[in-house]
């Protein structure tokens, strides 16, 4: 039965891999320029949602954390002829160097103050590349002349490769969160969000946890930056504003915080959402408005997000199970990771 059921449950996503994986014998080259932008978001707003929806550290500052892997990446790659796959590593060990000093002050506040401390550096990251121009482009941006070129044994396009290795790469991170979250792990960094005082009481080294998981969350947000170069050959001061990081914290909400599904329905809502509404004849300037009304209408029918919304569709299709007690009918239990 066991068997059966983790058959069942896996079977979906071994589906919706395939489908993704063939999507470049399908779409062109626009269509699959578009899922490496839903790729790359998708893990930066996984690394938020580690930190914030499963730990309950707020953070304003992800942007610059995944700024720091976009740089260091175009600046090795295009200035000192490194290779891709060379600075992936280090890129994502000067975000997790950075997300652990900017964790340090989460040990004394918590709360609206933390937010406002790491909004503080996605203040601060834009201004660095327009001091050293010489390096970085300035406002003017850097462009980078070599890509992720594919294999010449493969017969295959670029993008094609590109989109498989930012596909492998999303799918990686996301089993590397889910199976931290099924762990003793999360349920600590959980106890941590839920009951602060309870979590030390019962020897959760909490001040050591706080720091790691904002070192863990940027090196994922570095990882985002890599792939951010390596779909666009390009990078600016502007990609990496306070706006960014406001759009991962709305894809977060909206996909679902502290689920893991969520991270990657934000991630299509915040690519593909703007192009309806503009294929709709929606002005952009009243973009953020229709954000702020969807963000409303999901927070009040939708609580959960996108990711609540589908798995209790999917619990109600699926029926009581041979009278179960479920988690909702053990007022002592921990909160389980939710899908």
């Amino acid at each position: 039965m066991t068997t059966m059921r983790t058959t069942v449950s896996t079977a979906p996503w071994l589906a919706g891999l395939v489908l993704l994986f063939l999507a470049p014998f399908v779409l062109g080259v626009t269509g699959i320029r578009g899922l490496l932008e839903v790729l790359f978001l998708a893990v930066a707003v996984m690394s938020l949602n580690l930190l914030t929806g499963f730990n309950g550290q707020p953070s304003i500052g992800h942007s610059a954390l995944m700024g720091l892997g976009a740089y260091t990446t175009a600046l090795a790659v295009q200035n000192y002829g490194w290779s891709y796959w060379t600075v992936l590593p280090l890129a994502i060990l000067i975000a997790a160097l950075v997300g652990a000093v900017a964790g340090i002050p989460a040990l004394r506040i918590r709360g609206m103050n933390l937010a406002l401390v790491t909004m503080a550096l996605a203040l601060v990251f834009p201004q660095i590349p327009v001091r050293f121009t010489d390096w970085t482009g300035g406002t003017a941006g850097l462009t980078v002349d070599r890509n992720l070129s594919a294999p010449a044994s493969l017969g295959v396009s670029d993008v094609a490769w590109q989109y498989w290795v930012l596909l492998t790469i999303t799918a990686l991170v996301f089993l590397l969160i889910r199976n931290v979250m099924h762990s003793s792990i999360g349920r600590s960094l959980i106890a941590i969000r839920d009951q602060h005082v309870a979590a030390h009481t019962v020897g959760v080294n909490v001040k050591a946890t706080k720091v790691a998981v904002f070192a863990a969350s940027a090196a994922v947000a570095g990882v985002a930056g890599w792939m951010f170069t390596v779909a666009n050959q390009f990078v600016s001061p502007g990609d990496f504003t306070v706006l960014v990081s406001i759009n991962l914290l709305l894809g977060m909400a909206i996909g679902g915080s502290g689920t893991l599904v969520g991270p990657i329905l934000g991630a299509v809502f915040l690519h593909y959402v703007p192009e309806l509404l503009a294929a709709a004849g929606v002005n952009p300037q009243l973009t953020p408005a229709v954000y702020g009304v969807l963000l409303i209408l999901l927070t009040f029918f939708l609580p959960q997000g996108l990711a609540g919304g589908a798995r209790t569709v999917i619990q109600r299709l699926r029926g009581p199970r041979g009278g179960a007690v479920t988690p909702e009918k053990e007022p002592n239990s921990p909160r389980p990771v939710a899908a």
